[in-house]
């Protein structure tokens, strides 16, 4: 009797807990639906509006950087201040300047002249430096020919072969401008050397009237290239001298890269209009060259720490 008493009490406070349970979740779900009701049919808090002008910033994105090709520039030619546009890099400051009236659309000088890979803005005759160092021939050896008897034949002429273009797009690896300073010591020619050169027959846009020249400005990449020029070029004269006899008219154009101790690799003949003897003659005139190294301030700036050259050779008949 006690037991079945104790059961049924035991069922009766179950089923109360039960109802207590489902009772207190009704209202929990009533009191959820009612606060959504409420914040449904609310309406929206507009933001406070602000009387504050509203300021926009352009950005402009960096000006291109120019290409400069290098231009050999003549001493008549220099100016004390660098120009304020350039697009060409050498060995001095060069204000731009032309003769006559604008033709062309290069940035140069209009002139008459010789239609040939180089440019050159002046005539000038070949002047020998110190005595070239003599080397292992690299042709059948003739019996030299005098330079003075072999210009009654023909002409000689030689240049870096960098066509100039505007400015468009950054310069992968390039040498910053800086101001002019002194000429490097380290120049293997002595100052009586100069190549022999010819006018060149030019199209260009200058319009400002003056002694032939183009905007360019003096950086220490072109002033060492203005040394590496002048060591090709007095040995290329010494070459020639020697294998007048064997070499016919036209132009040798070679590709080379000077290591940073001035060592001359990798070269190759891109184009010959003459015969076997002369492009030998010119690529060993590359090889022998006493050419300085490059100066250290210059390989931070370059690719792999060389100079990738292209450099062309070229004798006129007359």
């Amino acid at each position: 009797m006690n037991l079945a008493t104790t059961r049924q009490s035991r069922g009766k406070e179950r089923k109360k807990t039960a109802r207590a349970f489902l009772t207190s979740l009704v209202i929990h779900v009533l009191i959820i639906l009612f606060a959504a009701l409420i914040l449904a049919f609310r309406p929206p808090v507009e933001p406070e509006a602000d009387d504050s002008p509203v300021e926009l910033t352009l950005i402009a994105p960096p000006a291109p950087q120019p290409i400069m090709a290098t231009l050999a520039t003549t001493e008549s030619q220099r100016s004390e201040q660098p120009p304020e546009n350039a697009f060409f890099e050498s060995d001095k400051n060069t204000q731009a300047a032309a003769e006559q009236a604008a033709a062309g659309d290069l940035p140069l000088p209009t002139q008459e002249g010789e239609n040939v890979p180089a440019l050159e803005f002046e005539n000038q005759e070949y002047t020998a430096g110190r005595e070239a160092r003599p080397s292992s021939p690299a042709l059948p050896e003739r019996p030299p020919v005098p330079l003075e008897e072999a210009a009654e034949r023909k002409t000689t002429q030689l240049a870096l072969l960098e066509p100039p273009k505007p400015a468009q797009s950054p310069r992968p690896k390039s040498a910053p401008i800086q101001p002019e300073s002194p000429p490097s010591p380290q120049s293997p020619q002595p100052p009586g050397y100069q190549p022999q050169t010819r006018v060149t027959r030019i199209r260009g846009n200058i319009s400002n009237r003056g002694r032939s020249a183009a905007s360019a400005v003096a950086t220490p990449l072109g002033r060492y290239k203005k040394m590496l020029s002048d060591a090709i070029g007095s040995r290329w004269y010494f070459e020639v001298n020697r294998q007048m006899g064997l070499i016919t008219p036209g132009t040798v154009e070679l590709r080379f890269v000077v290591n940073a101790d001035g060592k001359a690799q990798k070269i190759q003949v891109l184009r010959n209009s003459s015969n076997e003897s002369f492009a030998a003659c010119s690529v060993g005139a590359v090889i022998e060259a006493e050419i300085p190294p490059i100066p250290k301030e210059l390989i931070p700036m370059l690719e792999n720490g060389r100079i990738e050259i292209e450099y062309s050779f070229t004798i006129l008949s007359n």
